[in-house]
């Protein structure tokens, strides 16, 4: 028993040593400060394109749902249950 948990604090040890040396205490990165106008551009032009997609394709559902709508309608009401 005691030698487990000799090796769980070796190995927990060893870790906080690894994570030390693997993980940088400061940063250095340069971001361009015209980066985020470009994406946010990207961005809103894809959005508004996928937007306009879907609205486009919205009309032809609610188009073919009127359609099935009106056929139902036709078949039920030449039905007559007497």
């Amino acid at each position: 028993m005691h030698h487990d948990k000799a090796r769980l604090y070796t190995l927990k040890i060893l870790c906080a040593v690894v994570l030390g040396i693997a993980v940088p205490v400061d940063a250095h990165a340069y971001v361009d400060p015209g980066t985020t106008g470009l994406l946010s551009q990207i961005l809103y032009v894809l959005f508004y394109g996928a937007l306009g997609v879907f609205l486009y394709l919205l009309r032809y559902v609610k188009q073919y749902l009127a359609t099935v709508k009106q056929f139902l309608a036709k078949l039920f009401r030449r039905r007559s249950y007497r």
